[in-house]
């Protein structure tokens, strides 16, 4: 208790000319090449130790300027991916490993590419399982009369159809929206939930709210604190399951709050229950959403037993972390197909607010067809 009760202190220090909007401020003022820059300089600190100074109390000092590196960082330019380009990248592969022959051959040759597609994914870490079921999906079409080119196209047509749509964040009219980031520790879910800040607020206009139910990092609660800071929005902190309609409520002139919450083991059941507590005290007055973040590098049945956790006491919509760190994909495609769920953002490193995107499905399927 004597632990909690220093944690409380230091967060609320950490907070405490943060819990409601800041004075003598102006949306408007900030620009995306603005955030760009200076999250910049924040980004290479937070790269450069491993641990934040849980003893230094960010303050925001309204007489200078927001912005002290003037050099801005460019957007990145949107990938093009269209069918036309995976076949043009997978072709070549295929028909260096896969001998088509004319006539009374050919059946064997489209098993061959059977073959070719077995191992592209294996490579990949798609399940085995999945794998039999895409093979299943395009069956009716090995026959002597398909070509190559008709093989590939509907290979990848059935695997995009797979995937799905991406769900992504949609403010409604009516009521307040209240998106929840849950997941294990070390996903990331922090600096994703400062990239969405930023793009909704800066993109789009919208007037964005941060919470963290976090109270056990105390390193994680000043990070967020950070990103309030320079984004000029007000973070609170939730103690218990009591308090959450109290602390949105505070914030009802927002159109967007986004909570942190621990991460913790898929095994720590009393942590688990704290959390599934959380989510249903929320009043039915706000439109709650949730989202799980994981990573992309994490192992299949690790991914199994994180979503298995999650589904006892919640539905949800899936961000994958950490693209930058792996070129294997298939586990975005297992948890898709385990889970059932949506899939939203993907994220390829800490830039803020740079390196989020929707999920591009074709390209996703690309890539997992052995293109670039």
């Amino acid at each position: 208790e004597k632990n909690v009760m220093q944690s409380k202190v230091q967060a609320d220090t950490l907070v405490k000319k943060q819990t409601f909007e800041p004075t003598n401020t102006k949306s408007d003022e900030i620009q995306p090449s603005d955030l760009r820059s200076i999250f910049h300089d924040v980004n290479e600190v937070i790269g450069q130790t491993n641990h934040l100074d849980t003893t230094k109390v960010y303050q925001y000092d309204e007489a200078s300027p927001i912005i002290k590196n003037e050099q801005l960082v460019t957007s990145r330019q949107p990938m093009q991916n269209s069918q036309t380009t995976i076949q043009a990248n997978i072709q070549p592969m295929l028909q260096e490993q896969v001998h088509f022959q004319t006539s009374s051959e050919k059946m064997h040759g489209n098993f061959g590419f059977v073959k070719m597609l077995y191992n592209v994914l294996s490579e990949h870490e798609v399940d085995e399982k999945y794998i039999n079921q895409i093979i299943d999906d395009v069956g009716n079409i090995i026959s002597t009369d398909n070509s190559l080119d008709y093989l590939i196209s509907n290979v990848y047509q059935k695997m995009v159809l797979k995937l799905g749509k991406p769900k992504t964040i949609h403010l409604p009219d009516a009521k307040q929206y209240v998106v929840f980031f849950v997941g294990p520790t070390g996903v990331g879910k922090t600096t994703t939930i400062a990239k969405i800040a930023s793009k909704f607020k800066v993109e789009q206009g919208k007037k964005v709210a941060l919470l963290t139910a976090d109270t056990y990092r105390i390193a994680a609660t000043e990070q967020l604190n950070v990103y309030a800071q320079i984004l000029e929005t007000p973070l609170n902190i939730v103690y218990t399951s009591e308090e959450i309609n109290e602390k949105i409520s505070e914030m009802k002139n927002y159109d967007l709050i986004l909570v942190d919450t621990v991460g913790f083991s898929h095994k720590n059941e009393h942590q688990r229950d704290n959390m599934k507590q959380i989510l249903e005290t929320v009043d039915d007055s706000y439109q709650k959403e949730v989202y799980l973040v994981l990573s992309a590098t994490t192992k299949y049945q690790d991914l199994k037993d994180i979503i298995d956790s999650y589904q006892g006491f919640t539905d949800f919509n899936m961000i994958f972390t950490k693209l930058d760190e792996t070129t294997m994909y298939g586990n975005i495609l297992n948890a898709k197909l385990y889970a059932g769920a949506n899939l939203s953002y993907v994220t390829m490193g800490q830039n803020v607010p740079d390196d989020i995107a929707e999920i591009d499905m074709q390209k996703m399927v690309k890539q997992l067809l052995g293109g670039e």
